[in-house]
C-alpha cells in the first residue's frame, strides 16, 4: 500500500507543500531486492515536495535526503550511500489527453521539454509518489560502492594461504631477471656532480678535464736550446 501520497482534490493552481518522514518501515521493504537499507546511525530520511495543479496535470518537484548502507564490492560490509537529490515529475490522469490549455501552460510554470522531467500517470485522486522515490533512491547507488577507498578486500584465512615460498619472499628477484640485476649491479653510481664513478670506485678529480676538454695550461720549465750566433770572425785562424 502506498503511503506517499498526495490527495489531488487539495491541490490547485496555487500549489501546497507536503513533508513526508522516510523510516525503516517503509525503505527497507521498497529497497530490500536493491540491497539496501537506511542507516540507523542518521535516522529516517525526509521528502519535501510541492504539488502545482496544471491544468488536467500536476507538476511535482522537490528534494530526497536519506543515508542508506549497502554491501561493498570489495569486503561485503557496509558501504554507506548518502542520498541528497532533487526530483521533479508531470502526473497526468489515466487516460487523460494534455489539450491546448496545458500545452499553453508550460511556459507559466517555467517547463523546458529538455529538463529532466518525468511524465507519470494516476488513477482516481491520489498521486503515490513511492515508485518515483525509490527510483531516486536506487539510482544514486554507486556501480561499485566502497566502504572507503583503500580497503583491501576480503582478508584470506590464515589456513587458506598458500605457503610464503609459493610465490617467494616480497623482495626476492625473479630467477628470469637475475643477469639485468647483476648488469645494473655493475652499472657505476652517479656522483652529486652528475658524473658516473669508474668501476673501482674511485671519483675523478675535481679539476680533470672532462671528456672533449682541455686541461689547464701548465708552465713551460723545459730548458730552451741556446740560439747559435750568426756572426763569423772576422779573421780564420792560419793553418800551417
Amino acid at each position: 500500500m502506498a503511503e506517499l501520497v498526495l490527495h489531488v482534490p487539495d491541490i490547485d493552481e496555487a500549489g501546497k507543500d507536503y513533508a513526508f518522514e522516510l523510516a525503516a518501515a517503509w525503505l527497507d521493504p521498497q529497497l530490500a531486492d536493491a540491497t539496501l537499507r537506511l542507516d540507523p546511525e542518521f535516522g529516517p530520511g525526509s521528502l519535501a515536495v510541492h504539488a502545482q495543479q496544471n491544468g488536467s496535470e500536476y507538476l511535482v518537484t522537490g528534494r530526497l535526503r536519506a543515508h542508506l548502507l549497502t554491501e561493498c564490492s570489495r569486503c561485503l560490509g557496509d558501504a554507506k550511500v548518502p542520498v541528497d537529490v532533487e526530483l521533479a515529475a508531470l502526473y497526468t490522469r489515466g487516460g487523460a489527453k494534455s489539450g491546448a490549455h496545458d500545452r499553453a501552460s508550460d511556459s507559466e510554470l517555467d517547463i523546458d521539454e529538455d529538463d529532466d522531467l518525468s511524465r507519470e500517470t494516476f488513477t482516481g485522486n491520489d498521486i503515490a509518489l513511492d515508485d518515483l522515490v525509490r527510483e531516486h533512491l536506487v539510482l544514486e547507488v554507486p556501480m561499485q560502492p566502497l566502504c572507503s577507498e583503500q580497503c583491501q578486500g576480503i582478508a584470506v584465512p590464515k589456513h587458506l594461504r598458500p605457503p610464503e615460498d609459493t610465490f617467494g619472499a616480497a623482495d626476492a628477484v625473479d630467477p628470469r631477471l637475475a643477469p639485468l640485476q647483476r648488469l645494473r649491479d655493475n652499472v657505476p653510481a652517479a656522483s652529486p656532480s652528475g658524473t658516473r664513478a669508474p668501476a673501482g670506485g674511485k671519483t675523478p678529480a675535481a679539476d680533470a678535464p672532462r671528456a672533449g676538454e682541455r686541461g689547464p695550461r701548465q708552465p713551460d720549465t723545459a730548458k730552451k736550446p741556446k740560439k747559435l750566433s750568426n756572426k763569423l770572425p772576422n779573421k780564420l785562424p792560419n793553418k800551417e
